[in-house]
């Protein structure tokens, strides 16, 4: 042990790990065996402890984890399962590949190891394809509006409340971004986090009352390219173009907190983990949080969705797999996994469990929009194709394309990707 100060956070992780010490009864514990691990690649010191506390708990079964970074964790679990080998024994799935994967004989089915009763309705729907739950799930996401208190005030804007019955609309959040921002000094008024990416920007389009997809999974035109989102994304492309409120080319979500961190954005789209980040390592900036905008003629329309986990159907040590995959399931490692990395939990247990947590804004709002408002991205098992072709058109959009075009060719070009998954 070093002679740093413990902080709030080693605290709550070393109570987590105390309570899953002493938690009865242990399950059982597997036969000897080396397995491989792919992993999102967060920081070491929200991904070490929870696989340390799997070892001790599984002294037999040791776990060779490789944390790949975002830019890289698709094509890396991509490769390795189209070589058709042992090889990775568990990996992280993004939720909406579920699909994709199952299909393609890359996951193992999860129901005999996973209580559906100790789920969110959400967190199953997003792990099921076919009838069958294919990836364990491990988390959920929201958005919530962030706002630099700070940049509010100078500019004369009221800050917006935290009630998700007076959120603001997209119009009401333009005509107050622009009271913020200053193109010429590299200040505005707003940002995505994921400027690019379906997951941000799909609730847009639904917020008007749009079709990602159709109902088969298997059409995008008509749906995708229909009037809603060709309105919604036109507003987008606003944004940046005639309303100057929000700053061009920030495609890379690994970076864009840093504008609402520094003080450069007023308002800031993001997910809900990124409120430890901004308390952390921007310790200066004072911020409120605020509920997902939607348009004024349209409903509220949230994203959520994020990561689980699945299993190789072709592992070489299934005893082992699947006591590790009840240990991360379990509620004491559920409990930790919220204080590492704060993602909305999907094991029902934890919102009782960490009552006195969920009881703040954020988690108030989180909580409303997963009951209310949360909307999930489409299930396809071509999913990986479409997200893929959409950041294309999004980007494109952005920069000034012609949105109904852009979506038209978008949606044609989906279609045929995802066609070769019919049977």
């Amino acid at each position: 042990m070093t002679g740093r100060k413990a902080n709030r956070r080693d605290i709550l992780l070393a109570g987590a790990a105390a309570t899953a010490a002493l938690a009865a009864p242990r399950l059982a514990r597997a036969q000897a065996a080396t397995l491989r691990v792919v992993w999102m690649g967060w920081p070491e010191n929200q991904v070490t402890p929870l696989f340390d506390e799997v070892q001790k708990r599984q002294p037999a079964i040791k776990l060779q984890v490789e944390r790949i970074p975002f830019t890289q964790v698709f094509q890396t679990i991509e490769v390795k399962l189209n070589g058709r080998t042992p090889d990775p024994d568990i990996y992280i799935c993004d939720s909406p590949l579920t699909a994709s994967y199952a299909s393609r004989g890359h996951l193992m089915a999860l129901d005999g190891l996973i209580d559906r009763s100790r789920f969110t309705p959400s967190g199953l729907a997003a792990a099921t394809y076919d009838g069958k739950i294919y990836s364990a799930p491990f988390g959920s996401s929201m958005q919530v509006l962030f706002y630099n208190k700070a940049m509010l005030k100078a500019a004369g804007v009221e800050e917006p409340s935290a009630d998700p019955a007076q959120r603001w609309t997209w119009e009401k959040l333009v005509a107050e971004a622009k009271k913020i921002a200053r193109p010429a000094d590299n200040i505005w008024g707003f940002a995505f986090e994921q400027s690019e990416r379906p997951y941000q920007l799909l609730p847009l389009g639904q917020s008007l009352g749009g079709k990602a997809l159709s109902d088969d999974g298997f059409k995008a035109s008509g749906n995708l390219d229909g009037p809603a989102f060709v309105e919604a994304y036109t507003f987008m492309q606003k944004l940046y173009s005639e309303f100057k409120v929000a700053p061009p080319g920030q495609f890379d979500p690994a970076t864009t907190p840093e504008l609402f961190g520094t003080g450069k954005v007023g308002f800031f789209l993001a997910g809900t983990f990124n409120f430890d980040t901004f308390r952390s390592r921007f310790a200066g900036i004072d911020f409120g949080v605020a509920p997902h905008p939607f348009f004024a003629k349209g409903k509220p329309v949230t994203p959520t969705g994020a990561w689980h986990f699945g299993v190789n159907p072709r592992t070489a040590h299934k005893g082992a797999v699947e006591a590790v995959v009840k240990e991360l399931l379990s509620d004491d490692l559920q409990a930790m996994w919220f204080k590492l990395r704060p993602y909305p939990p999907v094991v029902k247990a934890i919102w009782q469990r960490e009552a006195a947590t969920f009881d703040t804004d954020i988690w108030r709002i989180a909580r409303h929009e997963l009951d209310n408002t949360a909307q999930p991205r489409p299930a396809t098992p071509g999913f990986r194709e479409y997200e893929d072709v959409l950041r294309v058109a999004l980007r494109d959009i952005q920069t000034g394309a012609n949105v109904q075009h852009a979506l038209t060719q978008a949606a044609t070009r989906i279609d045929r990707e995802i066609a070769k998954y019919k049977g």
